[in-house]
């Protein structure tokens, strides 16, 4: 539902300079030919060679809230003249990019945003603030929001051949979401081998990523980079394929009420998420802990009831936001 990647600063350089090519602009910033173009408004998630540049942010659950946009005249000089940047949707920009990408961006709803269709770059400056206005509150949990802007017209100048469109990927988080770093016990009933990865001595985090207003699935972005459990076989890495624990909260009370398998429940390989009664299975908001024990079940390799293949009893601090 989520699509997060990690792009190294070196990669950064290389598409600043494509995009100076592209736009015919001299490398010497005082004999370059300003173009009017989006700067870069929210972290870059675009893999390299796609055509349109994508950005994603995520927003806390609100009946509002504001996205700031830069518009810019990018160049050596600052703008002669009052100049206005018309604004536009482009739905052909996002198909295309799910095309090339193989991804499923839903184009957002009129009843979930709204947005100026003008902005001016006054005079003598060389940049102006577009606010875009989303209702976190509104959005469909199912879908992946993103809107293709576009800068469809100017008064002066000549708009950028590179950055003239970009799409902006939305998400709603609920206040559970965030990284955290991790403390975990964890016992294999088939391989008691098996560790965690903290009972290792290795660093251990995961990304409680926004599925609903009160779920959050569990991302490893150490060792996976995917919704998974790393853990130490003994002489390496691993972890259960098709198993990641999605947990569910009781926004009133806090309290962890269920933990299901973000890959089905079961999956096809009969690996499901429960929750251990027995543990604490709460989130502390003033400490921002959360408390959890929980199992994995799996009758195709523990043909006896309940089934439990694997168990965790784990810590998890907040560490940073999404």
């Amino acid at each position: 539902m989520n699509y997060s990647i990690k792009i190294a600063g070196l990669f950064l350089f290389g598409l600043a300079f494509t995009s100076c090519l592209k736009d015919e602009m001299n490398l010497d910033p005082d004999t370059s030919t300003n173009v009017v173009e989006f700067k870069n408004p929210s972290s870059f998630v675009s893999p390299s060679g796609s055509t349109y540049s994508l950005y994603t942010r995520a927003f806390d659950l609100a009946d509002e809230s504001e996205y700031p946009i830069t518009v810019s005249y990018s160049g050596a000089d600052v703008a002669p003249n009052d100049i206005t940047v018309n604004l536009g949707i482009d739905t052909s920009a996002l198909s295309q990019y799910n095309e090339e990408q193989h991804t499923e961006y839903d184009l957002i709803e009129p009843a979930v945003y709204t947005m100026p269709t003008s902005v001016v770059i006054p005079k003598g400056q060389r940049t102006a603030t577009v606010t875009l206005k989303v209702m976190p509150n509104k959005f469909d949990f199912e879908k992946s929001y993103v809107l293709p802007i576009q800068i469809q017209s100017v008064s002066s100048g000549v708009v950028s051949g590179n950055f003239g469109t970009i799409l902006l990927s939305v998400n709603a988080k609920n206040k559970y979401d965030g990284v955290y770093t991790v403390t975990s016990k964890m016992v294999d009933y088939t391989n008691p081998a098996f560790i965690s990865m903290s009972e290792h001595g290795d660093a251990l985090e995961y990304t409680l990523e926004t599925i609903s207003a009160t779920e959050c699935v569990v991302v490893d972005y150490i060792y996976w980079g995917s919704p998974f459990i790393p853990f130490w076989t003994g002489t390496g890495v691993s972890g259960y394929g098709s198993f990641a624990p999605v947990v569910k909260f009781d926004p009133a009370t806090d309290k962890i009420v269920s933990v299901s398998n973000y890959y089905g429940q079961p999956a096809g390989n009969t690996r499901s998420g429960q929750l251990d009664p027995t543990g604490k299975n709460v989130y502390d908001a003033a400490a921002k802990k959360i408390e959890i024990s929980y199992r994995m079940i799996q009758p195709s390799t523990v043909a006896a009831p309940p089934h439990i293949r694997a168990s965790w009893v784990d810590t998890w601090t907040f560490k940073a936001p999404r």
